[in-house]
């Protein structure tokens, strides 16, 4: 017998590390995303008690399906891809894989951050490594789309290039 979470029906308009903890309609504690697209958003200022306009950024996992609601866009989370991408520009941001994860809060419980996302290894005569060469055999897959995914050292770059 499956439970009832009691924010099923509670939900608020952008993710928050609550939503992540809890991991309702897809979502995770720690999950691999990019940003697929940004736009202007409403939202409400308990403090000022009237209505703001706040960046809202839509992401989507690496591999899968796009989250089913956006995130603000804070400060904190701001000056991370700034220094990620060197680029003060949101255009820059998209489609960059990053960690979105729930990071413990004093105030709010759980909050909304992200990380920098490390690509695997790839290593020699490993399954990623026969799927690799595989593609790029038959698919015509390049070394350029392969280091989209994995690291690839000199050693096994001239083995994946090998006839």
């Amino acid at each position: 017998m499956e439970k009832t979470h009691w924010k099923k029906n509670n939900d608020s308009n952008f993710i928050s590390g609550e939503d992540l903890i809890s991991g309702l309609k897809g979502l995770k504690p720690e999950m691999v995303v990019v940003i697929e697209k940004f736009n202007d958003a409403e939202s409400f200022d308990q403090k000022k008690q009237s209505k703001i306009v706040v960046s809202a950024l839509y992401l989507k996992e690496v591999g899968g399906n796009s989250l089913y609601k956006p995130v603000i866009l804070n400060k904190t989370n701001a000056k991370f891809f700034v220094k990620e991408t060197n680029s003060d520009f949101v255009d820059d941001w998209l489609n960059k894989p990053v960690i979105v994860y729930a990071q413990k809060d004093a105030r709010h419980g759980h909050v909304v951050r992200f990380k920098k996302y490390v690509f695997p290894v790839l290593v020699a005569n490993s399954d990623e490594f026969k799927k690799c060469k595989t593609a790029m055999e038959k698919s015509g897959y390049t070394i350029d789309q392969i280091r989209q995914k994995y690291q690839v050292t000199t050693e096994v770059e001239a083995l994946l290039n090998a006839k």
